[in-house]
């Protein structure tokens, strides 16, 4: 019944006033001030009276207008749980979009990989034995000076196969007519300072600290060698008929990463094929280390020499 009353209440002509700030307006009908709650232009706490009335209300405290404002709430509430849910269901568009955006770069970026190493290196991976380059093992020792190289301490040896060694002494002089590079720092078993760190033991019968791991070393170059191959490769384009040894060493920092590159073929000592090797070790995953630095040494063959 009540609620009949307040329907017809609202029907009927009878006329408002509501206030809007300051302004008293109206007077308007009642259908009128509920199209204007539905349109914004009102709120459930704006003040009404009736016409010819000063005791204003809000409307959700008058009892003409209180179904209203009932229906009015039920459509915000609802309004509201649907713009919720629109904000969750554009979030997980977004988050799938990512993850789908992610899935194609890494997919792409594989791509990328394979086909590059498919250009370069054939569709089976890099092999020793492909495209006429092959490469001997790996050695690794110590680093040592050479010439204008003086901040890499050198150890003497007897290996006839290093120039910097001299052949047939402990004390890294020779008695004949080879001599050591200028600036060449030369080390005895009573002039060494002390070190610390795990001791291995020299060729020669000296003790030295060293502190880098050499399988893990071997690791990285074994897992890494293949991308020398494009240098060579490059290089086997730009000289038809290329047939030569090209030994290297390179020294690798405290820091992991590889500081200096000798290539030990005259014609290849500076130029595009150096650059490319410099450029492509220095790419290679050391870990960091302590004490002593390392030298790998390697050594290339590339075509076929008669």
């Amino acid at each position: 019944m009540l609620a009949g009353q307040q329907e017809l209440a609202v029907d009927s002509d009878v006329q408002w006033l509501f206030r809007q700030g300051d302004l008293v307006l109206g007077p308007i009908i009642a259908s009128q001030v509920v199209e204007k709650l539905y349109a914004g232009e009102l709120t459930p706490d704006s003040p009404v009276a009736p016409a010819g009335e000063r005791d204003f209300r809000s409307l959700r405290d008058t009892a003409a207008f209180q179904v209203h404002i009932a229906r009015f709430e039920a459509q915000g509430r609802v309004a509201a749980t649907m713009l919720v849910e629109q904000a969750k269901n554009q979030r997980r568009v977004k988050v799938l979009g990512g993850v789908a955006a992610g899935v194609a770069l890494l997919l792409g970026v594989a791509g990328w990989y394979i086909a590059r190493n498919a250009a370069v290196y054939g569709w089976f991976g890099a092999e020793e034995e492909g495209d006429g380059i092959t490469m001997d093992p790996p050695t690794i020792r110590l680093a040592q000076s050479r010439a204008g190289d003086e901040d890499l301490f050198a150890y003497p040896s007897n290996d006839p196969r290093r120039p910097d060694r001299a052949p047939g002494t402990g004390t890294g002089t020779s008695t004949g007519t080879s001599a050591k590079p200028a600036g060449t720092a030369v080390a005895s078993a009573t002039s060494r300072p002390p070190r610390t760190g795990s001791v291995s033991t020299d060729p020669d019968g000296l003790e030295m600290a060293q502190q880098f791991d050499q399988s893990a070393i071997n690791r990285v170059v074994s897992g890494n060698r293949a991308t020398l191959f494009r240098c060579f490769k490059e290089e086997a384009e730009r000289t038809p008929g290329l047939a030569a040894k090209i030994p290297m060493e390179f020294v690798i920092g405290n820091d992991g990463r590889v500081a200096k590159l000798w290539v030990d073929n005259p014609q290849f000592k500076q130029g595009p094929l150096y650059d490319c090797l410099f450029t492509e070790l220095k790419k290679w995953p050391f870990k960091s280390y302590d004490g002593e630095r390392a030298t790998v040494g390697l050594s290339f063959n590339i075509g076929k020499r008669g």
